[in-house]
């Protein structure tokens, strides 16, 4: 018999719009160096679609720049920042920093919800752990498995860990269904355009991108795109946009199969939970999961 998979991406309308999910201004938080006005400007540039502000314990106040930048869509929110670290994001977004996190995450409803850089530092894995994402009741609607802003040179070199898909995978593993993202998690110049997101959204508004992420129509990369993706009946298969190293990843971070180059192919039997990432010259790539129906 044929796999059935809940598969987020199945029958999903829209264009790909690019942007990251968790970034900083000078303006409003005191570890960043560069302007609000500048990097907007920096990510319209490169031809990203939106840009979310997640300054700590503030929400910045977008109307101004929204004005001068009307083919972007400025996404609000704030990084709660008080304990470990959780992106609100969205239309609407009130100070729940105010309140303790569990209720926070209670209370915000239609908003997009991440855990930040759950294993900051190389050999600290405490910051945030399975049992305390448990233990916050409302599970958040995912977790960045890449942050730009520990994977420069310079991070990696102080000793910052960027890279968080195995603990993605202890999520997965344990029944709980988290979307995956990479952010640049925007403070300096060296984070710019190091990791982003493409989102299958059905207009370029706020809402709308918040939406499709909380369904799961994205992506997560690091500079490698996916081309096509097609899934019919439990046959998965992939298309990168150059050729990469991928692999289709189950239960327990279990490589299921793995090849090189652009098309890659794989049919579920009886897994949880199948996922595709890979890596080549242009970047690491992300796919979500796709989960036993």
């Amino acid at each position: 018999m044929a796999a059935k998979l809940n598969n987020p991406y199945r029958n999903a309308r829209g264009r790909w719009v690019r942007g990251s999910f968790h970034g900083h201004c000078d303006e409003n938080s005191a570890c960043a160096s560069v302007p609000l006005d500048q990097s907007v400007q920096w990510y319209s540039d490169v031809g990203a679609g939106f840009v979310t502000l997640t300054d700590h314990d503030f929400i910045t106040d977008l109307a101004p720049v929204q004005a001068r930048y009307p083919d972007l869509a400025l996404v609000p929110g704030f990084e709660y920042s008080s304990r470990e670290n959780v992106v609100f994001a969205g239309p609407g977004v009130g100070p729940l920093y105010e309140l303790p996190l569990e209720q926070a995450l209670t209370r915000a409803g239609d908003l997009f919800t991440m855990v930040c850089h759950p294993w900051p530092q190389e050999g600290k894995r405490d910051y945030w752990t399975l049992e305390k994402i448990e233990a916050l009741g409302t599970l958040p609607d995912g977790l960045e498995v890449y942050n730009g802003h520990y994977g420069h040179a310079g991070a990696r070199a102080a000793g910052r860990q960027p890279l968080y898909d195995v603990f993605w995978d202890q999520l997965l593993t344990a029944g709980h269904r988290l979307w995956g993202f990479a952010n640049d998690d925007f403070h300096d110049p060296e984070d710019f355009d190091n990791a982003f997101n493409m989102v299958l959204a059905e207009e370029n508004t706020a809402a709308a991108i918040i939406a499709a992420v909380k369904q799961g129509r994205s992506y997560a990369t690091t500079g490698l795109l996916l081309k096509n993706l097609e899934e019919d009946q439990g046959l998965i298969q992939v298309e990168t946009d150059s050729p990469c190293t991928g692999r289709f990843i189950g239960p327990g971070g279990r490589k299921l199969h793995g090849a090189s180059g652009t098309r890659f192919s794989y049919r579920a039997r009886d897994e949880a939970y199948i996922r595709f990432q890979a890596q080549g010259e242009s970047g690491r790539l992300f796919l979500q999961p796709l989960f036993a129906t």
